[in-house]
């Protein structure tokens, strides 16, 4: 679970984190299980999200590839300041309560391609006296140490795009490393809401049974072929719940056929939170997208359901949606803005939950989605246009 990230000198984030860090007070907003991204169009919400995929295909891939995958435009295009590098610190949760930071700054090369200059990864442990930092590795340029048990020993990476984790964390004697690894591995871009998505996110569609949704759920019929071949009264059983949840499902026969004419969205966000090896965290634009309300509000059941049973899994969404949040409390939402100037172009994000006349609202029964459409959750002074 990803418990907080900073994102400097990337798109249009400057110097903005989301979340905590290692180094913040105990008591700081977290990213939750459950987290929604509001403000209006043009505020960073995509961006955020975005920028999470190319972190992704870094690690797991590198970062060369990762800046014109996804429809992004070149790494250099992505940079906010030519001159600087990009940064990214993220703060985990990872099953087993291990808690890990990970450090990854990304330079441009005279050609504009990306360079991975420092990478650093490093385990909050609890002692008699508190926390204590311990590294895990420390690279510059592709040379440094990583730590096996507390030992240091030399290692380097010949390859200037590839991250050391992507190597190290497919290692078994690093075992901090490989959870680290492993946990940004699976990280889910769902873009079922996103109309004529085309292959955005998508990882092909082999024939066969697919154990995992693919990222527009193209490949359902695939899932529910691997569902009942494996565990075939599971399936019916998972099936047939769906089918009760979304009410002209019930009366319909012949199911894949039916998904397979016209894939019903709600039922791919549903069958994806029944996963039986449930990703780390899943970052979904405008779930509630087409969506009509008695449906949103069997959605935002069903993600709060998921993180419960689920705890060491998260969902990151993007919304407008007033009705969508009325499961959610102030320290699971997250406010962008952003400032338009001569001189600025600033992107800011705050929690909800910082706000003391917001808590006093949800304390007092009212609900998040009726404080944010009474304008609490707007930046103060913020109008149409200015953000």
């Amino acid at each position: 679970m990803l418990l907080g990230i900073r994102i400097s000198n990337f798109d249009v984030f400057d110097d903005d984190k989301c979340g905590s860090l290692m180094e913040d007070p105990i008591d700081s907003p977290r990213l939750k299980g459950l987290n929604a991204l509001i403000g209006r169009n043009n505020t960073g919400k995509s961006c955020f999200l975005n920028c999470m995929s190319f972190i992704k295909r870094t690690v797991t891939v590198d970062a060369a590839k990762a800046a014109v995958s996804d429809g992004r435009p070149g790494f250099y295009n992505l940079m906010h300041d030519t001159g600087k590098p990009c940064e990214f610190t993220m703060f985990f949760k990872i099953k087993g309560r291990r808690y890990i930071q990970y450090e990854l700054k990304i330079g441009a090369t005279r050609f504009g391609s990306p360079k991975i200059i420092y990478e650093a990864a490093s385990l909050s442990v609890k002692d008699e006296n508190g926390f204590k930092t311990v590294p895990l590795m420390e690279l510059t340029d592709g040379a440094g140490k990583v730590y096996v048990k507390g030992v240091p020993e030399e290692t380097s990476i010949t390859d200037e795009h590839l991250t050391a984790l992507n190597i190290l964390g497919r290692i078994g004697r690093y075992e901090e490393l490989v959870l680290l690894y492993r946990e940004i591995e699976r990280w889910f871009f769902c873009s079922f809401s996103i109309d004529d998505a085309g292959s955005y996110f998508t990882d092909g569609n082999a024939p066969g049974g697919h154990k995992h949704l693919n990222g527009d759920g193209s490949n359902v019929i695939n899932v529910l072929q691997y569902m009942k071949d494996t565990d075939p009264e599971n399936a019916d059983t998972i099936i047939e719940e769906i089918r009760n949840k979304i009410p002209f499902m019930k009366k319909k026969r012949n199911l894949p056929q039916q998904l397979e004419e016209s894939p019903n969205k709600l039922f791919l966000y549903l069958l994806l939170f029944r996963d039986k090896d449930p990703h780390s965290t899943i970052f979904i634009e405008t779930p509630d997208n087409d969506l009509y309300h008695d449906m949103v509000d069997v959605l935002s059941d069903e993600m709060r359901e998921f993180t419960i049973n689920n705890p060491f899994s998260q969902i990151i969404f993007t919304t407008h949606n007033p009705y969508i949040i009325e499961t959610v409390n102030p320290k699971e939402i997250w406010i962008f803005s952003r400032r338009f100037g001569a001189d600025e172009d600033q992107v800011s994000i705050r929690c909800a939950g910082s706000d003391p006349l917001v808590n006093e609202l949800f304390k007092q029964g009212v609900g998040m989605g009726a404080i944010w459409y009474g304008g609490h959750l707007d930046p103060e002074g913020e109008e149409n246009g200015e953000n």
